[in-house]
């Protein structure tokens, strides 16, 4: 009997079938083939291969390309991730006085590093203050307070030591003067012009609210005003209120212009006045017009 042709290749040689290959009698085998194909350093790709159709072969995955690359490029951060040691920064208390260019105490004062506050109130009314910051490294202190611009000043602290600090530029001031003689200094930015509401406090405002005799409105703004004189009186004057009687007096501008004017807040019986911290104890005080002899802007 003869043999049956067989495929000179045998198992394990390393030979792999191919797509295409012809069946022992002649015809294409429409089945699907895998070829595996080996290449240096790479890993090995199955690929299934149809007839008519392409095939795409992946040479080496994309989470291994990824890892390879967080590797080389992770290296000089972990080299340089090192612990190193901290010496611990005690801290200290200093104390002082804080003073204006006179070297009278400033009431009220903010001193404060970082979040360090020597008291959110402020100064006691002898400018006296006491902080607790880090020692024996040189810290920024400020010095905060209504009535003069802020100072900034760098030292370097010690356990227990006095330091004074001293506010030289004071802001603007606004004078005013009491019928019964009284003189207060009160910082111009918190200066406004209030009128009082029963049972609900103060509105506010920078501008005054002014009639004039004309009955045309006035708002001149506490920067335009030079001079305000005093005391206001309730007198009756339809032109600016026909509810009953308005308060009236005199008003000068920085502009050298002079009026008589009304103040329509008090048309219904609002009480009129005038407020501002007091530049001494920093607190805020209220002041009647029918109380004010004068004021005098900057």
């Amino acid at each position: 009997m003869g043999r049956r042709q067989t495929s000179s290749r045998r198992a394990g040689s390393g030979a792999a079938p191919h797509c295409g290959q012809e069946s022992e009698d002649g015809r294409q085998d429409p089945r699907p083939r895998l070829r595996v194909t080996k290449r240096r350093r790479r890993p090995y790709v199955c690929v299934v291969l149809r007839p008519h159709f392409y095939a795409l072969e992946e040479i080496l995955t994309f989470s291994r390309t990824l890892a390879a690359s967080l590797l080389v490029a992770g290296a000089p951060l972990f080299a340089a991730n090192k612990e190193h040691a901290v010496t611990p920064i005690q801290n200290v208390t200093i104390s002082g006085v804080v003073r204006d260019a006179n070297g009278a105490p400033v009431a009220g004062a903010i001193v404060h590093s970082g979040t360090s506050y020597s008291n959110r109130n402020g100064t006691a009314p002898d400018g006296k203050y006491s902080l607790t910051v880090p020692g024996g490294r040189t810290t920024l202190i400020t010095i905060d307070d209504f009535a003069f611009e802020s100072v900034t000043v760098p030292i370097t602290p010690t356990k227990d030591a006095t330091v004074d600090f001293t506010l030289t530029k004071s802001r603007p001031t606004v004078t005013v003067k009491l019928t019964n003689g009284e003189t207060h200094i009160l910082d111009l930015g918190t200066s406004q012009f209030a009128f009082l509401v029963t049972f609900s406090g103060y509105v506010r405002f920078d501008n005054a609210n002014f009639c004039k005799p004309d009955s045309s409105t006035f708002a001149p703004s506490k920067s335009e005003i030079a001079k305000i004189i005093g005391p206001a009186t309730p007198v009756n004057f339809s032109a600016c209120c026909t509810l009953g009687p308005v308060m009236t007096l005199n008003v000068e501008l920085k502009t050298g212009e002079k009026s008589q004017v009304y103040f329509n807040d008090s048309c219904q019986g609002n009480e009129v006045d005038f407020l501002g911290r007091e530049l001494s104890t920093g607190v805020y005080n209220y002041f009647n017009f029918a109380n004010i002899a004068e004021i005098d802007f900057p």
